[in-house]
């Protein structure tokens, strides 16, 4: 007949034991033995769970090894003791009894492998942890964070290098010739030949407006190279070309109400190009070439003009020709003068010439035809001019105001008979008009367009 069992209790607790006597048993509650299963859980050199440790155990030996056996059913209350502290939910449901309370293996065998317990992604727990991190990173000194850096980069590897070289390479780069003074800048720049600095203006939008905006730059250049004129040349054309952009600026802001964005360069910009190139092609190419060409046979050449690629040349033949500046071809021929041609000027596909017949005529350089004949003038007309309207400043009851002057594009021809006249260059479509003398009984538009200068405040006057 079997012993009667014995039952062990504690606080909130009570087991059976068949084998041993409760007398050689230490007694531990329920509170101190969670929190040693939970300190055991923490470390990965553990073991889940292999038994409660007896009070008395020092925590550097081991529990002592019993023999294999059975699981005996354990019965824990729940009065008046806190519920143990549940694993992380699986994903495979819950496990088996052995799995949670293996049992000891037998006495003199290797104990099993500790088993690590369900922890969350770690590329999420780092993202969780990275605001206390940077926290914690502003708040070292700048050497420590240095260290700090060196080493991450060390054990980085390539990609991520080359990722933070594409980050790093704009944020520490430092545009100078923005940075510095404008005279430190230009003073910079003048040590640099034009090829060079042809090179530079295409880096970027700011440096471009800063080389080609440069008057100074440009105006050594210019004297440097030995293709600076001195005189009023240069002044003369630095005017000519702002007069002409504010023209434009004008009319862009009527036309649009967007700012005018682009940077121009300064005329003296303008200028060395020009005579630069005029040098270089005449200097230094490799390969010239020369076009000559018989214009008005065995007559004399009168006057001569270059306008909108095309070469205009008048003879006292009586004709105006019209060639190609690249292979030298007649690609007009002009006639109805009376007399020799000897004054031109050319406005787009207008042309006005002045004949010892004592007539000005306007041509469409389009279709070959003359549209146009004034007369007036007494004796041959020697020289002629086109004046395009400009914005002058106009003194108004004390007050400065802009207008534009003249209201439309004029023709100003000069004569041997000691007087100048002054006509108004007709617009494309006009009605064709002819008037061959004074004497005619048509209308002089000579005596119109001078009634109508005086209207406007112009005064004309015969030498």
């Amino acid at each position: 007949m079997q012993e009667e069992q014995e039952v062990a209790s504690g606080v909130g607790w009570r087991m059976l034991k068949r084998e041993e006597p409760t007398q050689n048993m230490n007694v531990v509650n329920l509170a101190e033995a969670i929190e040693r299963y939970g300190k055991k859980r923490s470390h990965n050199s553990d073991s889940l769970m292999e038994g409660i440790e007896l009070s008395g155990t020092s925590p550097s030996e081991h529990p002592p090894r019993k023999r294999a056996r059975a699981a005996p059913s354990l019965h824990i209350s729940n009065l008046n003791a806190a519920a143990p502290p549940s694993p992380l939910p699986s994903p495979h449901g819950s496990p088996s009894p052995e799995t949670i309370w293996p049992s000891a293996p037998p006495s003199g065998a290797v104990s099993p492998s500790p088993q690590a317990p369900f922890q969350p992604d770690l590329a999420l727990t780092t993202l969780l942890t990275l605001p206390s991190l940077l926290n914690h990173f502003s708040a070292l000194p700048s050497g420590l964070q240095s260290h700090f850096l060196l080493t991450l980069l060390r054990h980085s590897p390539l990609p991520v290098l080359r990722t933070l070289h594409s980050v790093l390479t704009p944020t520490l780069a430092r545009d100078f010739l923005t940075l510095l003074p404008p005279e430190l800048v230009s003073h910079i720049l003048g040590y640099l030949p034009f090829p060079t600095l042809a090179r530079a203006s295409r880096v970027s939008k700011s440096w471009q407006s800063i080389i080609d905006s440069d008057a100074v730059l440009w105006r050594d250049l210019l004297k440097s190279t030995k293709i600076w004129f001195g005189g009023d040349s240069e002044s003369s054309f630095a005017n000519a070309i702002s007069a002409r952009r504010r023209h434009i600026l004008r009319q862009h802001r009527q036309m649009s109400a967007l700012p005018y964005s682009l940077t121009l360069p300064h005329p003296y910009k303008m200028l060395f190009k020009s005579r630069h190139l005029t040098r270089t092609r005449w200097v230094s190419n490799p390969e010239p070439k020369h076009i000559s060409f018989p214009a008005h046979g065995s007559a004399v050449v009168t006057c001569l003009i270059f306008s909108h690629g095309r070469i205009i040349s008048a003879s006292d033949d009586h004709s105006i020709h019209v060639y190609s500046p690249v292979t030298g071809n007649l690609i007009q021929s002009l006639r109805g003068h009376e007399g020799g041609v000897w004054a031109l000027a050319a406005c787009k596909d207008i042309l006005v010439s002045g004949s010892t017949d004592r007539t000005v005529r306007i041509w469409d350089l389009v279709t070959g035809r003359c549209t146009h004949v004034f007369g007036g003038h007494t004796s041959t007309v020697r020289c002629l001019a086109i004046v395009k309207p400009e914005i002058v400043d106009v003194i108004r009851n004390g007050v400065v105001v802009q207008e534009k002057w003249p209201k439309r594009p004029l023709i100003v021809t000069g004569s041997r008979d000691h007087s100048l006249r002054v006509w108004t260059l007709p617009r494309p479509g006009e009605a064709e008009f002819k008037c061959f003398g004074s004497d005619d009984a048509e209308v002089d538009l000579a005596e119109v367009c001078v009634s109508m200068i005086y209207a406007s405040r112009i005064i004309s006057y015969r030498c």
